[in-house]
């Protein structure tokens, strides 16, 4: 019986062996599980910390463009203001040179219309200056030939 004993003893210090190295096993399995997980938890802060850094990279980027935006706006809107300025003024100084222009072509018209009467005028001294010429030369004629002798007798 003892033997019997001894035996069940065996039996169970066995068994209760094999369990014990199959829950060191298991342990070891889930402290693998365990330190995987704790390396996939520090990459995926690390990875965490480099998309944190790239957004502030990022939201610096966004900052510093819409102040370039906001300035470059800016002077255009300042640049617009200049040129609707000298657009009004090139808009006056074209109205100004229209109003000049009307008045030379009034001159310009009145002109003619002296330069015409001139004309006229012009035409009518020649044509009295050239009848004048005429009688001269008739009247100039007439005294170059010698009168005629006419008869003196009586009867």
């Amino acid at each position: 019986m003892r033997n019997l004993i001894l035996g069940i003893l065996v039996a169970a210090i066995a068994i209760l062996g094999f369990f014990a190295y199959q829950s060191s096993q298991q342990v070891l399995a889930l402290e693998a599980e365990l330190a995987a997980g704790a390396a996939a938890v520090a990459a995926a802060e690390a990875e965490k910390a480099t998309l944190v850094q790239e957004l502030v990279a990022l939201q610096t980027q966004s900052d510093a463009a819409t102040a370039a935006a906001a300035d470059a706006t800016a002077a255009l809107e300042g640049e617009a203001g200049t040129l609707s300025g000298t657009v009004a003024e090139l808009e006056a100084e074209r109205a100004g040179s229209a109003d000049k222009i009307a008045a030379l072509e009034a001159e310009k018209a009145a002109m003619t219309e002296t330069l015409a009467g001139l004309e006229a005028e012009n035409t009518t001294l020649t044509e009295q200056v050239a009848a004048l010429q005429a009688q001269i030369e008739a009247l100039a004629a007439e005294a170059a030939t010698p009168p005629a002798a006419e008869d003196t007798t009586n009867p």
